[in-house]
């Protein structure tokens, strides 16, 4: 085998995925539109790959003739598919050479994704001159590619903070970034396969910049789920300083879009889902005017320079419209009836009364395990349906207590009861919106001694018409030290649940069982407003149930453990159930083992042995599951509460 190294060194590798219109010309390759994608969607007209090599010649004042090879291997099929072998010449004078090559492909209806690499190699030196993996998938059996996501916010970044903004003042020749935060709109594939993202920007002198990158998971630090998100630099310059608009784009198909002003005053915060709708044809001076109905729209509607022709009117409308929309399927978005749903028949009503309920029960039982809790909820709610149905009679009714404590340890599903409870007293009329605003002492107390009461005012008005859920709430309350500032929460809190006209809210305690009882007893107040009916105890998860934990985080995310591996990963949990003490996480520990031990270990194995089938990327082995750590004797004793 020859050693020497190869003068030749690829500096640019592109790839495009030609159909059947365009094989008309000889030499077609060299006229495509080549760029730096790497996932496509085929359809019937599809034919090939064609490839744009640049080549580079390292050896100075010195030609170099080589003979290499260009090779194509369908890495889910593992096998060889194609090679050919080009002759390179490249004179002294000439420092680089273009090359054209393609692949003709039969894509039968198959496998919904597929990967295949490509390497070029120096056939003399017997060296790699470089590789890349592309993805094809079949858009014939697959979802539209603007279905494959869903962006929740848009906005721009600095490169030294986190926070999102609407619009910047841009400094010259300075980084910033364009972000979308997404989520998996289509389940049913792994996030291993999720296709590439394209961003094009729009520039104030026409230019076009065009930037491909995959989506990856971020921690937001603030006790959040992961979120999805994807982000590219740009660069300012005095030139190019004005209105541009940036577009994000999945497999060539727009999925969102927003405009910004390099010369406006910052406007902190991101654009929402409803105003990230991309424009139907990209025009600069649409979106400059685009972006000032959605920055000041009270201005917008009576503007003297909105034209009929520029569709403002109906712009604002939509995203109006988009609003409505979302706010209703978060079931948070509350209205005085108009005069047309005065007029809707009873018998549409009470359907309506009837799906609510069904939602209701459907909810509770998608959690896992929380029996005692289960049970209590139901009767709640039949009381509160009951009360309702009284007051529609015009029968006098005792309102049913409102206010509720939930004891249990970490990860028991004390928040997401909450949201479940939010959802079903607003749909019965007894909260005008739902929502749960979460808080814990560290976000209640003020900045100084004595302002506390500022922050939980904040926190009682943001929390109108929903449910203030306030964890770990026991360490408000500090015996030991008469001059701790969390008297001044418990105070505020007090006089708001003894102001019995104000019943468009709820509070929620939470909190481990023994120091929330503690709580409870020394302060008379809650005891008057939280009756023994309102308590609920979330009881650790057995072993069985954070297994089914386990198995429905994994089935919901596309993963599948071989029996091997579920038998393995039982015992791993068996063991951490056995030696559990009370900082066990329950459900959140069994995401952290799945999120930070097992799925990196997958990632690891798989990406060492080269492997991208679909099986290898969804297939969970026993030596992805985390070995059980030795028992110790002392176990923890499961928390309980006796009223």
């Amino acid at each position: 085998m020859n050693n020497r190294l190869s003068p030749l060194s690829a500096y640019n590798i592109q790839i495009y995925a030609y159909n059947e219109s365009e094989t008309s010309e000889k030499d077609f390759a060299q006229n495509l539109c080549y760029d730096d994608r790497r996932d496509f969607l085929t359809d019937e007209s599809f034919r090939g790959i064609a490839i744009k090599l640049g080549l580079r010649n390292q050896g100075f004042f010195k030609g170099a003739r080589r003979m290499i090879s260009v090779s194509i291997v369908d890495l889910s099929a593992r096998i060889p598919l194609a090679k050919q072998e080009i002759k390179v010449d490249i004179s002294r004078n000439d420092y680089a050479k273009e090359i054209f090559t393609y692949f003709p492909l039969d894509m039968d209806k198959g496998p919904l994704f597929r990967t295949y690499r490509i390497m070029v190699c120096d056939e003399t030196a017997r060296r790699m001159i470089c590789e890349t993996v592309f993805h094809l998938f079949d858009g014939r059996s697959l979802r539209h590619p603007a279905q494959w996501y869903k962006a929740s916010t848009g906005g721009l970044r600095l490169s030294w903070m986190s926070d999102l903004f609407k619009t910047l003042d841009t400094d010259d020749d300075c980084t910033y970034y364009v972000k979308f935060i997404l989520s998996q709109h289509i389940t049913s594939v792994p996030p291993a396969i999720l296709p590439e993202l394209e961003l094009r920007l729009y520039r104030p002198d026409g230019q076009v910049e065009i930037q491909f990158k995959e989506p990856g998971y971020i921690d937001p630090g603030n006790g959040c789920d992961k979120e999805l998100c994807v982000e590219f630099p740009f660069t300012t310059s005095e030139g190019n300083k004005g209105v541009h608009y940036a577009e994000l784009l999945c497999m060539e198909y727009a999925i969102a879009g927003f405009a910004f002003d390099t010369r406006q005053q910052s406007a902190p915060g991101g654009w929402p889902d409803y105003l990230l709708v991309p424009m139907d044809e990209v025009n600069l001076d649409d979106a400059k005017e685009r972006l000032e109905v959605f920055l000041h729209p009270e201005k917008s509607k009576i503007s003297p320079t909105v034209r009929e022709e520029d569709n403002l009117d109906s712009l604002i409308d939509d995203f109006i419209n988009s609003e409505r929309d979302k706010m209703k399927d978060d079931e948070t978005y509350s209205s005085e009836p108009d005069k047309e749903e005065d007029k809707q028949p009873e018998k549409e009503s009470e359907e309506e009364k009837y799906d609510d309920a069904q939602s209701f029960s459907s909810s509770l039982d998608n959690l896992t395990g929380l029996k005692a809790v289960k049970e209590k909820l139901t009767v709640y709610e039949h009381v509160v349906r009951f009360n309702r149905l009284r007051a529609d009679n015009g029968l006098p009714v005792a309102p049913a207590p409102l206010h509720a404590m939930s004891l249990g340890s970490p990860g028991t599903g004390k928040t997401t009861v909450a949201k479940i409870m939010g959802k079903m007293l607003h749909s019965l009329g007894v909260l005008s919106k739902g929502h749960v605003v979460v808080r814990e002492r560290a976000t209640l107390l003020g900045q100084f001694y004595n302002s506390e009461a500022e922050k939980t005012i904040a926190a009682l008005e943001e929390a109108r018409g929903g449910i203030l859920f306030i964890d770990e709430a026991y360490q408000l309350y500090q015996p030991e030290d008469p001059r701790d500032p969390g008297k001044f929460v418990i105070e505020t809190l007090l006089t708001a649940l003894a102001d019995d006209s104000q019943r468009d809210w709820m509070l929620i305690l939470a909190g481990y069982t023994d120091e929330m009882l503690r709580l409870f007893k020394m302060n008379p107040g809650f005891r008057s407003r939280i009756p023994d009916c309102n308590i609920y105890q979330f009881d650790d998860f057995s072993e069985t149930e954070l297994m089914q934990i386990a198995e429905n985080y994994l089935t919901r995310s596309n993963y599948v453990l071989t029996p091997e591996a579920h038998a393995a990963l039982s015992d791993r949990l068996k063991s951490d159930f056995d030696r559990r003490d009370r900082s066990f996480g329950n459900a959140r520990h069994v995401m952290n083992m799945i999120q930070t031990e097992i799925l990196p270990a997958m990632a690891v194995r798989v990406m060492d042995q080269g492997l991208c089938d679909e099986i290898s990327l969804t297939e969970i082995l026993p030596a992805d599951i985390p070995a059980p750590v030795v028992k110790k004797e002392s176990a923890r004793m499961r928390v309980g509460f006796a009223i």
